[in-house]
């Protein structure tokens, strides 16, 4: 399949307003004999309230939409998917809600099974990638994996687990939307003040940084480990270590 294209705003290059194509990630029903009925479709206006609704959260690598339709229709979808979804024939809004009920009624959704692969890829403006990705990790050792979403710039080969913020637990579409946000505002960081720049958040790392860090782990555990490059560091035991073993599975998949 083509890769799929996302449409930005004209104010903001980083901000994601809708896709040219959405899957159908999950479907449900909602009826009045749901406990939050009243407080879940408040979200609608007035006008498109029904006794019951038909529900399709659709998903790209980027957005995220709710369509609106009726339970006949979803029950149909679900009896043969290969129909398709003619979403003309309700309503569609934009991300799924997150407002009272709503929280409850969504399960927890990862763009790859199992919360493990490659969402999306970024062309660096001075050569590289900037990759989102899905994995699972822990930020702190020994402590219990969980479903995680990240990006890695394979141009500057920035730790986005010592940058607070950057790596998100993966429940859904927002946190996938906000990791790629941040990884398009990487790149745009890039263009406006360069690679390395003050400014830029795009910046190797400082050679030196190893050779201490180097110099204590041999002190602390009694090693004689020679320096490396941050980018051999990130190769076999960093990011591009985890991306590499997750394009094997998702290779493995196909």
């Amino acid at each position: 399949m083509a890769a799929n294209i996302h449409y930005l705003s004209d104010t903001d290059s980083t901000h994601v307003t809708h896709a040219e194509w959405y899957r159908v990630s999950l479907t449900g029903v909602l009826t009045p004999q749901h406990g939050a009925f009243e407080a879940m479709q408040s979200i609608f206006p007035p006008e498109h309230r029904r006794p019951g609704y038909g529900l399709a959260f659709l998903e790209s690598e980027e957005h995220s939409r709710l369509y609106v339709g009726s339970i006949e229709q979803i029950t149909a979808y679900n009896s043969d998917p290969s129909t398709g979804l003619d979403v003309s024939q309700g309503q569609t809004y934009d991300h799924w809600p997150h407002t009272d009920g709503w929280t409850e009624f969504i399960p927890d959704t990862t763009w790859n099974p199992d919360g493990r692969g490659v969402v999306t890829t970024f062309q660096h403006p001075e050569g590289g990638d900037v990759i989102v990705y899905e994995f699972h990790g822990s930020w702190l050792p020994g402590r219990p994996t969980r479903k995680l979403v990240t990006f890695h710039c394979t141009h500057c080969h920035a730790d986005t687990f010592h940058d607070s913020g950057k790596v998100l637990d993966n429940r859904g579409p927002q946190d996938r939307r906000w990791a790629a946000r941040q990884a398009r505002q990487h790149i745009r960081s890039a263009q406006r003040h360069g690679v390395g720049g003050t400014n830029s958040q795009c910046r190797k790392a400082d050679p030196n940084m190893m050779r201490i860090v180097t110099q204590v782990a041999n002190e602390v555990y009694g090693r004689t480990s020679p320096v490396s490059t941050f980018e051999s560091m990130c190769a076999t035991s960093g990011p591009c270590a985890t991306i590499r073993e997750l394009k094997a599975l998702q290779a493995a998949r196909t």
